[in-house]
């Protein structure tokens, strides 16, 4: 029996279980989502062998999520259905692929590709188990949104809130389908700037832990293993902490240590990575400091197809390589009780931020050191009333550049990406 065959048989049991009653109908939800993404990511330094990675796409997504059924334990089914639609048509082909439409083998885009999931559930007291498709947003295993649609997992997850102010959380994973992509693939690791051997897949994947809510502050600790290749453990805390009326203390601290394990299919894996992000909040300004550091051997491994999960998510770059130390300055501004004219701005948000990265390690290129840094805005307006309330507006622009060798992953880049979302809910 295949993975497939397994995963489809397990996800489809609860549809054939007794399921009329009332909680399994009345306690179910579903919504729609329609985003439009524009995404342009213009190549600035020997463009090889494209000019710029440019797509523009309209994206549907319906979640579907059952109740549960009446008993000791109950039963569920939940339905996660993406559609994506070209809307460059073959101009899209003369750039390289973006991440928002599936690619085919000689570069072209179909006009349009689909993708559904379904994750059979149950639940006993304040403990759930969903089989099927997983959408994780854990540090060691996250789904990433930066895209059209979300990575989505196959396997098994964990939920438990049975202590107060603490969930326990584990994931078991064996196939991954990409964010562009309608085909599951073995989970692995990319070798992004060459900071591993190579390349690779495995078997399967396994994270398991827990956060901890205490008043002002959050605590987590994960420890996560990518089967023959590398094994993380993660501790990190988040909060808001309120110095007077008007004035709150913000950070965001997360730690990870990485080791090559059992046959070490990508070569030595040996990473600590420290990162932080503080601030101060008044009144509708945030002014945030950031700081990342790389320790270790190699750079900081995280699943193939996914965002390296660092306080500091910059677009064009993931500032994850060996050695490398990372600044960063980050400005907010909330609109939220601001006017112009008659008019008020309640849902307007505004962001800036700088970073820059030095002394970073390339392996294959001796005792060089190499630089980044980027410059990025980030406009948004989500509409807070009314009968288009949650519509939301976005546009981000970054300046990236870099003095690494061309044939690394990230290029010197100007990026824009403009994107439109609204959720219908039922």
């Amino acid at each position: 029996m295949t993975k497939t065959s397994l995963w489809v048989g397990i996800c489809l049991c609860p549809l054939f279980a007794p399921c009329t009653h009332a909680e399994f109908i009345a306690d179910s939800k579903a919504e729609i989502t329609l985003r439009n993404f524009y995404f342009d990511r213009d190549y600035k330094k020997d463009p090889y062998p494209y000019t710029a990675a440019r797509d523009w796409a309209q994206g549907l997504i319906f979640k579907g999520q059952s109740g549960y059924t009446e008993g000791t334990v109950g039963l569920g089914v939940d339905v996660l259905a993406m559609a994506g639609f070209n809307l460059l048509g073959h101009h899209a082909d003369d750039y390289a692929r973006s991440g928002l439409l599936q690619v085919n083998s000689d570069n072209t885009r179909d006009d349009y590709y689909g993708k559904i999931g379904v994750t059979a559930k149950a639940k006993y007291r304040q403990n759930e188990l969903f089989v099927g498709d997983v959408v994780p947003l854990l540090p060691t295993i996250f789904s990433s949104p930066a895209r059209l649609f979300p990575q989505t997992y196959r396997g098994v997850r964990f939920l438990s809130a049975e202590i107060p102010n603490l969930q326990l959380e584990g994931f078991y994973v064996d196939e991954v389908r990409q964010r562009d992509s309608t085909r599951y693939t073995d989970v692995g690791i990319d070798n992004i700037n060459h900071r591993f051997d190579k390349a690779a897949t495995t078997d399967h994947f396994y994270s398991i832990g827990g956060a901890y809510q205490f008043k002002n502050y959050r605590v987590r600790a994960y420890q996560a293993e990518l089967q023959n290749i590398y094994q993380q453990q993660f501790f990190g805390f988040n909060g808001k902490q309120a110095l007077n009326d008007q004035l709150n203390f913000l950070s965001d601290v997360r730690f990870f240590n990485s080791e090559d394990t059992g046959s070490r299919k990508v070569g030595n894996v040996d990473n600590q990575h420290l990162s932080g992000l503080f601030g101060l909040n008044y009144q509708n300004h945030t002014v945030s400091l950031g700081y990342m550091q790389a320790f270790g051997s190699t750079g900081l491994p995280f699943l193939s197809g996914t965002e390296s999960p660092v306080v500091l998510d910059f677009m064009s770059s993931d500032y994850s390589n060996k050695d490398e130390k990372v600044y960063s300055i980050r400005y907010e501004y909330d609109f939220k009780d601001a006017r112009m004219g008659g008019v008020s701005l309640n849902g307007l948000r505004f962001m800036t931020r700088y970073a820059k990265g030095e002394d970073i390690d390339l392996l294959s290129y001796g005792d060089q050191r190499f630089k980044e840094d980027s410059l990025e805005f980030d406009l948004g307006y989500r509409i807070p009333e009314g009968k288009l309330k949650g519509l939301g507006l976005r546009a981000r622009f970054s300046h990236y550049r870099n003095d690494m060798p061309t044939n690394m992953v990230f290029h010197s880049t100007n990026e824009t990406r403009l994107n439109v979302d609204y959720t219908f809910k039922f």
